[in-house]
């Protein structure tokens, strides 16, 4: 799956919450970066040997090369990018971590199962004893109480509690802390998904999506579905639930009030559904064929479909554009902004090997991008019409609106904190510059959370 830095999810709630104000005046308006965040892909190989990392969109290897051979792998859990760990299980159940920074690999636990990383970056992994450890910054926390049975799937929270969902229509749910169980539940059969954050579980149970919200007073509820819902995945922020039906498209759903927001025609069935990061584009696996199809976000529009295998890997979206997909022996990047998908980088014979995507590049060769994509912007922006920014926040606390920034461009957004205008109080994070008040708009929809445009014309004079 692809894997990156979730605390940037969690901020961009909270700063939801932080509320909205007036603009700011435009000769504070920042002259933002428009270079493309920071992305890559990891490779790591099935049958042992060293990891390799290529950049995206090209596919061109990077200098980082591993220090240390990993063993023989299954698959990949996920990684805690604000501690550079990427961890994996490997063909004799150990939980394998690969450090990014210092290039080797180490065994951090045996006999495990499963294993899943959450929105904080925290692993949780279950033994063969049904025992569950967290391992927070690198440091192993053994849960006192167990799982009950075997599990179908593990989401992390961003509270520090695990969600096992049973393997057995006839099993509870179950919410678990480090030091005692936190509820359980008992859930219908059905492909199951969670927020970004791990706060809700979504069911797809045939005629109703049923939701799962541990810390809730009422924690399950249903949304009647009509059509036969079979697969759920939600939106980035957790606004939004996306349900696949039977009847060919998917449906749209308001997550708080459960209302329907609109559908989206389908060629046929999809039984798989899979996001991006960002929230612009979503992945369907038809009922029958190996291939996938691709949906805009933003227009609500399927524009494509791409042969590939089905994997829990791939086919992924890596940075904002590219898709990664097999294709017979190879793994090939593809442009989705382009028409036809057009090719923009080839692994040749790598469609064996386990694939993550990652919002990250090693120091020096994230210098060498930004400063290109810098002089690129420099060089047009004479002719640039306004410049147009999105409003995310609002907040007293300079140090608060500085890491909420910081967190945003980590995740790949060209984010900068206006300080206050005399007499006002309020630090504001904005998002841009961006050449249209289209583009802006379409970025404020895909983020799923409160936001605005601001041009220049917008302000109050000075």
């Amino acid at each position: 799956m692809p894997v990156h830095p979730f605390r940037a999810s969690a901020l961009l709630l909270l700063g939801a919450a932080c509320g909205r104000s007036e603009a700011p005046p435009s000769a504070r308006l920042p002259d933002a970066s428009r270079a493309p965040p920071p992305a890559s892909v990891l490779r790591l190989p099935r049958e042992g040997g060293p990891a390799r990392l290529y950049r995206t969109p090209t596919l061109v290897e990077s200098f980082w090369k591993e220090t240390d051979k990993l063993p023989a792998l299954t698959r990949v859990v996920g990684a805690d990018l604000e501690q550079r760990v990427v961890f994996a299980l490997d063909a004799k159940d150990n939980l394998v971590g690969l450090d990014l920074e210092s290039r080797r690999s180490r065994t951090y636990l045996s006999a495990i199962r499963q294993a899943v990383v959450g929105p904080d970056g925290a692993v949780y992994a279950v033994d063969s004893g049904a025992a569950v450890t967290q391992i927070v910054r690198r440091s192993p926390v053994r849960f006192r109480a167990k799982l009950s049975g075997a599990a179908r799937e593990l989401f992390g929270t961003l509270n520090g509690s695990l969600i096992a969902i049973p393997a057995a229509d006839r099993g509870e749910a179950m919410a678990l802390g480090p030091d005692q169980p936190l509820g359980r539940a008992r859930l219908p059969a059905g492909d199951a998904a969670a927020t970004r954050l791990g706060d809700l579980v979504a069911v797809a149970a045939d005629t109703a999506v049923v939701l799962y919200e541990p810390q809730a007073k009422q924690p399950v509820r249903s949304i009647a579905v009509s059509g036969h819902a079979r697969a759920v995945t939600f939106s980035p922020s957790g606004h939004r639930l996306y349900v696949a039906r039977d009847r060919g498209d998917i449906l749209v759903i308001d997550r708080f009030g459960g209302d329907e927001l609109g559908t989206i025609r389908l060629p046929g069935r999809g039984r798989a559904l899979r996001s991006d990061f960002y929230g612009s584009w979503l992945l369907v696996r038809p009922e029958r064929g190996d291939s996938v199809w691709v949906l805009d976000l933003t227009t609500q529009k399927l524009v494509g479909s791409v042969p590939s295998r089905w994997a829990p890997d791939l086919p992924a979206v890596a940075g904002q554009r590219t898709l990664l997909v097999r294709a017979g022996a190879d793994v090939r990047g593809l442009d989705l902004t382009a028409k036809g998908f057009p090719t923009t980088g080839v692994v040749r014979d790598g469609a064996a090997d386990l694939w993550v995507p990652l919002a990250w590049l090693p120091q020096g060769e994230q210098g060498e991008i930004a400063t290109a994509a810098d002089s690129a912007a420099a060089a047009d922006s004479a002719a640039a019409g306004p410049r147009i920014y999105l409003q995310v926040s609002s907040s007293r606390n300079p140090t608060w609106a500085k890491e909420l920034a910081d967190k945003l461009r980590s995740a790949g957004l060209p984010a900068s904190v206006l300080p206050p205008r005399p007499g006002d109080e309020a630090y504001r994070v904005v998002l841009g510059p961006y050449a249209t008040r289209e583009q802006a708009e379409a970025t404020g929809k895909s983020l799923g959370m409160p936001s605005f445009v601001i041009t220049p014309q917008d302000l109050p004079a000075q």
